[in-house]
């Protein structure tokens, strides 16, 4: 039996985003349609040092490092005062940071009426897991309120 192994071009940043979130143990996916355009939303989530601090609350500050094309390493100082280092890919629509603990990510695409945003994120924790699906639903829900807050008021 033969196995097609072509690449499904019709995957958009958004769809990828919940396959990731699928294939990573405890991971929440929250998506949500802000009545701004691609490039408007996009520039607050590619924005990672200075917008990624003001949407999400235990981010204190966040450094990154340029790598090689759309490769980065971004560290991340949290607010109770633990560090965090992230390898990360950051392209237009696309965001995926690790570190060791945790994963964080963002994708977007333009659809009828503003841009659809996702994001997604887990503890690597294996005893938070199961705890930390629920609170993580409601943070997120409110980090996207915080989002697009952002994106309105860099618009105006």
């Amino acid at each position: 039996m033969a196995v097609n192994m072509a690449v499904n071009d019709d995957l958009d940043s958004v769809r990828r985003l919940r396959v990731m979130a699928a294939a990573t143990p405890g991971c929440v996916v929250v998506e949500r349609v802000i009545a701004a355009p691609f490039e408007e939303v996009w520039a607050v989530a590619a924005d990672l040092e200075g917008e990624l601090p003001r949407y999400q609350p235990s981010v204190k500050t966040l450094r990154v490092t340029p790598g090689e094309g759309d490769r980065l390493e971004a560290v991340a100082l949290g607010r109770a005062g633990l560090c965090a280092s992230f390898a990360a890919v950051l392209r237009p629509g696309w965001c995926w940071m690790q570190s060791r603990t945790s994963v964080f990510g963002l994708a977007a695409v333009p659809v009828e009426g503003g841009t659809l945003l996702g994001r997604a994120g887990a503890t690597r924790r294996r005893g938070l897991r199961m705890v930390a699906a629920p609170l993580l639903r409601r943070a997120f829900a409110a980090e996207l309120d915080r989002f697009e807050s952002r994106v309105r008021q860099r618009a105006q």
